[in-house]
């Protein structure tokens, strides 16, 4: 098989431990775009947030974001294929919120918001402040969700996250049971909500269709629950050696974890 394109997870795949993606991951993306596949990151996070990433790595395809609840054409500063969550929907999520006394950002149409600092955003922070004032992301604190739905162009995702992991699975399994959600772990104490039928694998087909390529003509790579979506319809699903194996057994199969190089001398052997 002849693929043509590659879709990448970021965090926990993509990049390693410490934010970064390794130089001979970099390189060899590098490589395979000059050879003409299609390079497309595939993120739970806001548009903002993959852009330092998009720049770094030269790409020039839309990117799949908050989970495949929409998509951003970076070079026309555009969002399509947008399924946001309607305000009502928003507000009664904020109340499952507050009832659960668990912790979220808001990402809308324009930014990332939060009401509280946590100790995840301080190190996000850390992160930020690292980067080139022209590539560092917005996020605002706002003293009220309420109002800020109301004042939102669109409402994308809710990424609640808890050390009180028993609350955050109570409240994942109420937004369930609500049925117009989807729930999806990014990691150990972090749930994504989003509209139901926005996932990653949703996203990537949505793409795929535009783009006129096959999806088992797409590697993807994952290493979270949000990933299977995506790694079980490609034509080639590769899971990290740092997923659970839940995730690696809804891959083809899996190779070393985010901090070494597997990526790269994955890649090599596919399209090299």
């Amino acid at each position: 098989m002849k693929y043509k394109a590659v879709a990448f997870d970021m965090d926990g795949t993509l990049l390693n431990s410490n934010r970064l993606i390794l130089p001979e991951t970099v390189d060899i993306i590098k490589k395979i775009s000059d050879k003409g596949v299609k390079v497309i990151l595939v993120s739970g996070r806001h548009h903002s947030v993959i852009y330092p990433y998009y720049y770094q790595l030269g790409l020039s395809t839309p990117t799949i974001c908050c989970n495949g609840s929409y998509l951003y054409d970076f070079e026309n500063h555009q969002t399509f294929a947008a399924k946001p969550m309607t305000k009502d929907q928003a507000k009664t999520l904020l109340q499952l919120v507050k009832e659960y006394k668990i912790h979220t950002l808001i990402y809308t149409d324009k930014m990332m918001t939060y009401e509280v600092l946590d100790d995840h955003l301080e190190s996000f922070f850390k992160w930020v402040d690292a980067l080139p004032s022209f590539l560092q992301p917005e996020i605002q604190k706002v003293d009220n969700f309420e109002k800020m739905i109301d004042d939102a162009g669109a409402i994308f995702k809710f990424a609640t996250s808890s050390h009180n992991i028993p609350a955050l699975q109570q409240f994942s399994d109420a937004v369930d049971k609500l049925g117009t959600f989807s729930c999806e772990w990014s990691w150990s104490n972090r749930a994504d909500v989003a509209v139901k039928g926005n996932t990653k694998g949703n996203g990537l087909t949505h793409w795929a269709t535009h783009e006129r390529i096959d999806l088992k003509e797409i590697v993807a790579f994952g290493d979270s629950y949000n990933d299977i979506s995506m790694l079980s319809i490609a034509g080639l699903g590769i899971a990290m050696g740092n997923a659970d194996d839940e995730v690696k057994a809804k891959a083809s199969y899996a190779i070393g974890d985010n901090n070494s190089p597997s990526i790269a001398h994955e890649l090599e052997k596919i399209f090299l």
